[in-house]
């Protein structure tokens, strides 16, 4: 991964959470209301508006070498591109897809931007993971389509930088966006941190058998907590 992104209908709200539980110092927006956040002067995240209807959710940026190529594929292999690559000034091009199992996520090439300058330290980004009904279906695209290996059991995905993504279903009752990338963020202590976070807003989910913590925050977004970098 080389980057994440929030999505929110509340940037006010979205803010002061992620201020208070991480730490983040969240910059003013761009023209488009795209607000860097940093911690220890280092980039890790950013927040945008919503634009989608429903429940925002934190998107993962994947970084490849050709934009175009892997357009192509995507397509080829059954996803939809959202976005067609865009170039965004000197940072780099940019594209947007939804998996053939539904699963947002976004295509990054990079430019002068390569993404976080600071992960898998508490407060910052630690793992991600694939929410879905239909791993096999999963498996069967990030295969070919990104160069990921899967293990037998199609319950997790293995990235180019040796990090894994476990494969598994949703939390809670089916909804009409049942797949999602889950982005997990580094701490210390996940049952404390969870705290904090339902002091600041956020709702339990669930707590996985490794002790991670599945939450909501104040405005519905799906996020975890864990000591795990994966």
């Amino acid at each position: 991964m080389s980057w994440i992104d929030l999505g929110t209908p509340d940037m006010e709200t979205t803010t002061a959470f992620y201020t208070a539980l991480f730490g983040w110092i969240v910059a003013p927006p761009d023209a488009n209301g795209y607000r860097l956040c940093t911690l220890r002067g280092q980039l890790v995240a950013a927040l945008g508006p919503a634009e989608d209807a429903g429940a925002p959710y934190w998107t993962i940026n994947v970084t490849v070498s050709d934009i175009q190529a892997t357009a192509t594929r995507f397509t080829n292999l059954g996803a939809q591109i959202i976005v067609a690559p865009t170039r965004v000034g000197t940072l780099g091009h940019a594209a947007v897809a939804i998996d053939p199992v539904g699963a947002p996520l976004s295509l990054w090439q990079p430019g002068t931007h390569a993404g976080m300058q600071l992960a898998r330290e508490p407060g910052t980004f630690a793992a991600v993971s694939l929410l879905t009904d239909h791993s096999t279906h999963a498996a069967a695209f990030y295969r070919p389509a990104l160069h990921w290996n899967v293990n037998p059991e199609h319950t997790e995905l293995r990235l180019p930088d040796n990090s894994s993504a476990a494969i598994g279903p949703p939390p809670g009752k089916p909804t009409a966006q049942r797949s999602l990338w889950l982005v997990s963020f580094a701490c210390n202590r996940p049952d404390a941190d969870a705290e904090r976070a339902r002091q600041l807003g956020a709702t339990d989910v669930r707590q996985d058998p490794n002790g991670d913590m599945v939450l909501r925050d104040p405005t519905g977004a799906l996020f975890a907590l864990t000591r795990h970098a994966r």
